[in-house]
């Protein structure tokens, strides 16, 4: 059994890490609220940067570090369980409701992006000039986002975004925010010197590690907010997340990491991972193209998956030759 200590690391920076990414959204969004920012232009900027924050700051942690296929791992498996978990729970508590506005574009832009990520870690890896195509794709992402929202609003379309006027008190919105911006980076360093330590220990690759435990923690923010809009009924805005979510993920974690390159991916990405996260973005697509309800029986179908999909990790599944017979 692994050290006491590096166990305590990983599940401590997990928690600490799911903590600080919500009191960094609740904090961030009261503040910029109280600056004059719209709710629209918080509610799209700083809620999807908060809920995708825990993601790159441990992948830019990993590549920092020296462990670029923990970081790797960390995006291509959060987008993996992005999918098939954040869709998937709250789906057995209230039916999830694709094909809402925006996201036939934002699947477009989710699809270009895997590609984009598939190609560069087949060929040139991810390089500082790749990671700046990647930024920069982001940002008119986002801007064209923004312009797109605002003129939906103002047509009086319902986008689903929160424009609740509601803030919490100065000082707690300092604090929630310090709080939060202190303890993403120590909750990630947690979990990445606790997971290093225990994949050394078992002797499986970082990249296992990430693409697994890593995987669920950073989206821990996601599942918890996905399950408090099915509590809620609410789930109206949760695909557009995982859309969202999955977009930042590639663009803007891949793309910081892909400064610390070049980084050449493990083997293993090209023989069984991408191939899981490309079949996922066709699931997902194939939701929001058909305007789907997400009930339990779809949940439970997307939680099997995963569950074949870690077995098939764990035992080291090679699509490539399945595919090649």
């Amino acid at each position: 059994m692994p050290e006491t200590s590096l166990i305590v690391s990983l599940i401590g920076g997990l928690i600490v890490l799911a903590f600080a990414g919500d009191f960094l959204v609740t904090g961030a969004v009261s503040l910029a609220r109280r600056i004059g920012m719209s709710p629209l232009v918080a509610g799209i900027f700083i809620v999807g940067f908060g809920t995708s924050a825990p993601e790159m700051i441990v992948a830019l942690d990993a590549a920092r570090s020296d462990y670029p296929n923990l970081a790797l791992g960390n995006i291509v498996g959060s987008n993996i369980a992005n999918v098939l978990l954040v869709l998937a729970i709250p789906a057995l508590i209230a039916p999830v409701q694709a094909g809402g506005w925006g996201q036939r574009p934002a699947l477009i832009v989710m699809v270009l992006a895997t590609a984009g990520w598939i190609t560069l870690l087949t060929t040139t890896g991810l390089t500082v000039s790749g990671g700046t195509v990647f930024v920069l794709a982001l940002a008119i992402y986002a801007s064209f986002t923004l312009i797109a929202a605002r003129g939906a609003t103002n047509a009086g379309q319902d986008i689903g975004i929160d424009t609740d006027p509601h803030t919490i008190g100065l000082a707690r919105a300092l604090g929630s925010t310090l709080v939060g911006i202190v303890g993403l980076p120590i909750g990630a360093h947690l979990i990445v010197e606790g997971g290093v330590g225990i994949a050394r220990f078992y002797a499986v690759p970082e990249e296992l590690i990430g693409l697994s435990l890593l995987a669920i923690g950073t989206s821990l923010p996601e599942i918890g907010a996905g399950i408090a809009s099915a509590l809620r009924s609410k789930t109206d805005v949760l695909v557009g997340n995982v859309l969202g979510s999955n977009i930042f993920n590639i663009l803007g974690a891949g793309g910081l990491v892909a400064f610390f390159g070049p980084i050449q991916a493990a083997a293993s990405f090209n023989l069984y991972d991408h191939w899981i996260m490309v079949g996922t973005a066709l699931i997902l697509g194939g939701f929001i193209l058909t305007r789907s309800r997400i009930g339990r029986l779809a949940g439970s179908a997307l939680l099997l998956i995963y569950a074949i999909y870690i077995y098939g990790l764990v035992e080291g599944w090679n699509i490539m030759a399945m595919v090649n017979g």
